[in-house]
C-alpha cells in the first residue's frame, strides 16, 4: 500500500488566475456573507450556549455548521491572518463560550445542554458525534492556525467524555453515529497529537459499523451505511455524504493500519461510484428521498440530488485514495468534480448556494400539478441558490474547502514529485519548488518548472479527456513513460517543461443504461461541463437537437466569468398546435445553439437549463 502526502495548503502559493480568484471570493466575500447569516439565523447563539434568544428555533445539527465556518476561518488565518482579524475575534469569543458551558464530564452539545439534557446520546440520529467531530476538525485547524489549544483542549476532554460513554461504561443508546464524521475527524486527531486514544475510539466506530442491529432515522438499513461491515463492502449505499465520510474514514484506518483488505473494499466502492452512480458534472445522489445513492445507471438529471456537500466529500474521499494507491483515474474524478459539481455550488457573485445541483431545469414543470395540494407535489429542485438554508451544511462546507485549497495539487512520493492538478501556483516540499503555470481549462497546455529541484522524477497526470498529448523541453520533445494515467519525467535540479494536452471540444455520449440520457449528448471542453441556458437559447430547452459533426464549426468568445461560450448550428423542433402527427411532417428551424460552462447556470435570473440535448 502507498503512504504518499498531498503537499499542504501551507506550502501552496496560489498564483494569477481563475482559481486565485476563486480563492479570493471565498475569503472575501462567502465567508463573511455566511457570517451574517449564521448569526441571524442564531447559528452563533448556539454555540454562545444562548440558543432561545429571541425565540429562534435551535436544530441538532447547528453546532456542526459553526464549526465548519470556524474551521474555515483558521485555514485563512493561516495564510492571510490579517485580513481575518474580526473573524479571528468572534472565533475566540465562541470558544470561550464553549469553554464555560463545558460540562464536568466533558460532554459539549449546544441543543441537548439547552433543549433536551435527558437525550444525551440516546438517540443515534440527533448528531452529537457528527457536530463533536466538525468541532474536533476545525480545534485541529485553528491550533495550527493560532498556535492557541484551548479549543483543540476542549474537544480532547470531550473525547474523553465520549471514549467513556460509548467504549469504556457502553452506556450510550448506540454504538455507530448517525452521521459518520467523527471517524475521519479522530484520526487527524491522533495524527495531530499522536495520541494512540483517538485512532482506537476511530477504529471502533468504523469496525462496529454495520455490525449490530441499531436504531436509525431511516427504515432502510442501505441508507444508514448499516447494510454491511468494512470489511464486506463493495458498492456505495444509502446518504451520499454520510457514506463518503465512511469511505473516507476507512480509507484513512486503512492507511494507518496498512489494511490491504479494506484497499481492495474501497477500491471497489470507488468504482461502483464513478463508473454507475455518478453524474457527467461529477455530482452523485440520485434522489432527493434521505439524498441517497440509488441503483446503478439511475441518474435522472431534473431531479439529481447531487448535493453540493457530495461534491466535497467525493473529493476527500478520492484525495485519501490516491495517498494510498497510485492510480490517475483519483485525481480525474477531482477534477471533474472541481470544475463542474462543486463550482456550480456558488453563484459568481459568492453570496449564495446551492444545495443541490440538478442538470437540467424545465420551469414549464413548476406548478404544472395545480390540481394537487403542494405538499403532494412532485419534489423539485430551487432554480436560485439561496444565502442560508434550514439545513446550510453546505455553505461553510465550501468555505472550508476553499479556506485550504492547494492541498490536491500536488503530491510528494518517494519516487519524486507528482502533480495531479494544473492550477496556477508555486509549491514548496522537500524537493525545493515548483511552479505550475498556465491556461489549462482554455488552451490545454501548461508550464512546470523549478530552478532548485532535488527530486529526479517529475510525474504529471494526463487527464482522462486528453486524446493526444505532448511535452516539450527548451524547444525540443521531452521524453517521458506513461504508467497508470501518469506522465514520468526525468527530471534535473533546474528544468521547465511545457504540456499540452491539445484540448478541444467534444460530444459525449452515456452509457445506454442511463434512461435519462437516451439519444442524447453532453457537450465538454477538456475538464469543463457545458449546459444550455434558456436566457441564451430560449425555453422549452429540449426541443433542441445537435448533429455532432457540426462542432466543427463552433465559435469560441471568452464572455462568460474567464471561460469560453460556446456557439454552434442547432435544430429546434418547430411549433405544432396538432397534439400528434406524422412523423414525416415534422419540421426544424435552423438555430445557433449557444452553450455556458455548467457550473455558470442560474447566475442571469430564472432560466431553463440543460446538460444532455437531442442528437439530431
Amino acid at each position: 500500500m502507498k503512504n504518499n502526502n498531498f503537499i499542504s495548503f501551507e506550502q501552496v502559493n496560489l498564483e494569477n488566475g481563475f482559481w486565485k480568484d476563486r480563492y479570493e471570493l471565498n475569503k472575501k466575500v462567502s465567508v463573511d456573507n455566511v457570517r451574517k447569516r449564521f448569526e441571524s439565523s442564531g447559528r452563533f447563539d448556539a454555540m454562545r450556549f444562548n440558543f432561545l434568544k429571541n425565540g429562534r428555533k435551535p436544530h441538532v445539527f447547528f453546532d456542526s455548521d459553526v464549526a465548519k465556518w470556524m474551521e474555515a476561518v483558521a485555514y485563512l488565518i493561516t495564510k492571510n491572518p490579517e485580513e481575518m482579524k474580526e473573524n479571528e475575534k468572534l472565533c475566540e469569543e465562541l470558544i470561550d463560550c464553549m469553554e464555560k458551558a463545558q460540562r464536568d464530564d466533558g460532554y459539549l452539545n449546544s441543543f441537548h445542554q439547552q433543549i433536551s439534557p435527558e437525550e444525551i446520546f440516546q438517540n443515534r440520529d440527533h448528531h452529537e458525534l457528527y457536530c463533536a467531530g466538525h468541532l474536533i476538525e476545525a480545534a485541529i485547524a485553528y491550533s495550527k492556525a493560532t498556535g492557541r489549544d484551548k479549543f483543540l483542549h476542549i474537544m480532547e476532554r470531550y473525547c474523553d467524555c465520549i471514549y467513556r460513554v460509548f467504549i469504556s461504561e457502553k452506556t450510550a443508546a448506540f454504538v455507530t453515529p448517525g452521521h459518520e464524521e467523527i471517524e475521519l475527524a479522530l484520526i487527524k486527531l491522533y495524527r495531530y497529537t499522536n495520541n494512540e486514544k483517538y485512532l482506537e475510539m476511530a477504529r471502533f466506530f468504523l469496525i462496529n459499523r454495520g455490525k449490530t442491529d441499531e436504531p436509525h432515522l431511516f427504515e432502510n438499513s442501505r441508507c444508514a451505511q448499516d447494510d454491511a461491515d468494512i470489511y464486506n463492502l463493495h458498492e456505495a449505499n444509502g446518504h451520499c455524504v454520510r457514506a463518503l465520510y465512511l469511505y473516507s474514514g476507512i480509507a484513512d484506518l486503512a492507511r494507518e493500519t496498512n489494511d490491504e483488505a479494506l484497499l481492495t473494499n474501497l477500491k471497489d466502492v470507488f468504482h461502483d461510484i464513478i463508473y454507475k452512480k455518478m453524474y457527467i458534472t461529477g455530482g452523485v445522489g440520485s434522489t432527493h428521498c434521505t439524498e441517497s445513492f440509488t441503483v446503478p445507471y439511475d441518474l435522472p438529471n431534473m431531479n439529481a440530488y447531487s448535493e453540493s456537500c457530495c461534491a466535497i466529500a467525493m473529493i476527500m474521499f478520492a484525495t485519501r485514495m490516491r495517498e494510498i494507491d497510485d492510480s490517475a483515474e483519483y485525481g480525474h474524478i477531482i477534477e471533474r468534480v472541481l470544475y463542474n459539481s462543486l463550482l456550480s455550488s456558488t453563484s459568481i457573485d459568492g453570496k449564495s448556494f446551492f444545495y443541490v445541483n440538478p442538470l437540467e431545469l424545465a420551469l414549464e414543470e413548476y406548478g404544472r400539478e395545480v390540481a394537487v395540494p403542494e405538499s403532494l407535489r412532485e419534489h423539485l429542485p430551487i432554480t436560485q441558490r439561496l444565502e442560508v438554508f434550514d439545513c446550510s451544511c453546505c455553505p461553510p462546507n465550501i468555505n472550508r474547502f476553499f479556506g485550504n485549497f492547494g492541498n490536491i495539487i500536488c503530491l510528494e512520493e518517494k519516487s519524486g514529485v507528482t502533480v495531479e492538478q494544473y492550477i496556477n501556483a508555486e509549491i514548496t516540499g522537500h524537493f525545493g519548488k515548483i511552479k505550475i503555470n498556465g491556461n489549462y481549462f482554455l488552451d490545454g497546455k501548461v508550464e512546470i518548472s523549478s530552478n532548485n529541484c532535488t527530486a529526479k522524477v517529475l510525474a504529471v497526470r494526463i487527464p482522462e479527456w486528453c486524446t493526444e498529448f505532448n511535452a516539450e523541453t527548451a524547444g525540443t520533445s521531452a521524453e517521458f513513460v506513461k504508467k497508470n494515467g501518469y506522465a514520468y519525467f526525468t527530471i534535473e535540479n533546474e528544468f521547465c517543461i511545457m504540456l499540452d494536452f491539445h484540448i478541444k471540444p467534444q460530444f459525449i455520449s452515456a452509457n445506454p443504461n442511463i434512461r435519462a440520457d437516451a439519444g442524447r449528448v453532453a457537450l465538454t471542453y477538456g475538464p469543463i461541463v457545458y449546459c444550455l441556458e434558456g436566457v441564451d437559447n430560449g425555453d422549452r430547452l429540449n426541443r433542441i437537437e445537435v448533429d455532432i459533426s457540426d462542432l466543427n464549426a463552433a465559435k469560441f468568445e471568452m464572455d462568460f466569468h474567464s471561460m469560453y461560450s460556446i456557439s454552434m448550428p442547432a435544430y429546434r423542433l418547430k411549433d405544432d398546435e396538432r397534439l400528434y402527427c406524422n412523423a414525416e411532417e415534422t419540421e426544424y428551424a435552423p438555430i445557433t445553439a449557444k452553450f455556458i460552462p455548467y457550473y455558470s447556470f442560474a447566475n442571469r435570473g430564472k432560466s431553463d437549463m440543460l446538460v444532455w440535448v437531442r442528437k439530431h
